[in-house]
């Protein structure tokens, strides 16, 4: 008879399996212990809640009115000087805290896709005019989530990450580091921005980018009827303990001044670092002898942060001045202008 033999068993092909099983059982403790725990895990919880209209998810996981806030103090801080005057800030509460709640509101009711429309559309007006008021060309909509590195901690309870967004208006990737805090075991939450005056800095000169492109072919026709060179600006203490900003420019026609009714312009002063607008005016500009100095003079406002803290300056070393045509009005009626925003 054969006799049957049990094999002995290959302890090399156990001990892979074993080496295997712990391996996987690692793998998954460090996701459900290390991974989960991790700002990136929440941010990626984040996106996946925004696709699926989960509003709750997404409320737990970011502070909308902190980072309405931190917009909002960043967009301030740019123009300077609503920090040195206890009674500026408190000129600019209110606005802060119809910001904030308006920011909150069209929040809300983006992520609420059953609520009407018109009602989007209100609270998207509504925080449009606030931006307004402080003088940025904020997109209010049309921001859509791109990509994020990798999270880094700054401390055992917050963390940076760099996120790239795209607006439809600017048609433009841009970059921001959201600031994110632990609030729990296993959650982050993004509370704010790392860098507002960064990124505010950053939407601006895209915003002047994409709004120079769509005037170009107005700015040749402008461009070949007067240029305005040597643009530059004083403090002048006056009485009463007023300051003006007086600006001295040269125009130049390359057609004939006699056809020009009117010519309208936009004069800015800008800090020279980052390109902040500190002071900016409208002006009326008439056609004269081509080549000639001409001085404008302008009366600073102390209860407007930024011109405050112009009339605070002995100088105006680290600025720069510039005069824009905007548009030109000929005797036959016909105007060429500029537009001063986006087509929607």
């Amino acid at each position: 008879m054969n006799s049957h033999r049990i094999p002995k068993p290959d302890v090399s092909i156990l001990a892979a399996i074993c080496i295997l099983l712990f391996c996987l059982e690692a793998a998954v403790l460090n996701y459900e212990h290390v991974y989960k725990a991790t700002p990136d895990y929440s941010v990626r919880v984040l996106t996946r809640a925004i696709q699926s209209g989960d509003e709750e998810t997404v409320t737990a996981l970011v502070d909308d009115k902190a980072i309405a806030a931190g917009l909002f103090d960043g967009m301030a801080s740019r123009g300077g000087g609503i920090d040195s005057l206890p009674v500026l800030q408190l000129a600019w509460a209110p606005l802060r805290d119809d910001f904030i709640t308006d920011s909150s509101r069209l929040f809300h009711l983006t992520m609420q896709k059953e609520k009407d429309d018109a009602d989007r559309a209100g609270a998207a007006e509504n925080v449009r005019l606030r931006l307004q008021a402080l003088g940025f060309p904020f997109p209010v909509s049309g921001w859509h989530y791109v990509s994020s590195r990798y999270a880094h901690k700054t401390d055992s309870s917050h963390a940076h990450m760099t996120v790239t967004l795209y607006n439809e208006r600017l048609d433009r990737n841009l970059t921001c580091t959201i600031e994110l805090t632990r609030t729990g075991p296993k959650q982050w939450r993004i509370t704010g921005l790392a860098d507002a005056p960064a990124f505010i800095s950053e939407i601006n000169d895209a915003w002047d980018q994409r709004l120079a492109a769509y005037n170009r072919p107005i700015q040749r026709q402008l461009d070949g009827l007067i240029k305005i060179r040597n643009v530059s600006a004083t403090l002048v203490k006056g009485s009463n303990h007023q300051t003006f900003l007086r600006i001295t420019y040269t125009p130049v026609f390359e057609g004939k001044p006699e056809e020009i009714r009117e010519i309208r312009g936009v004069y800015e002063l800008q800090r020279s670092g980052d390109h902040a607008v500190l002071y900016s005016g409208t002006l009326r500009l008439t056609p004269a002898a081509s080549g000639k100095p001409h001085t404008s003079q302008f009366l600073l406002n102390p209860l407007i942060p930024s011109q405050y803290a112009l009339m605070s300056r002995e100088n105006l070393d680290d600025t720069r001045s510039q005069l824009r045509v905007t548009s030109v009005t000929r005797q036959d009626g016909t105007t060429l202008s500029l537009a001063e925003k986006l087509p929607n």
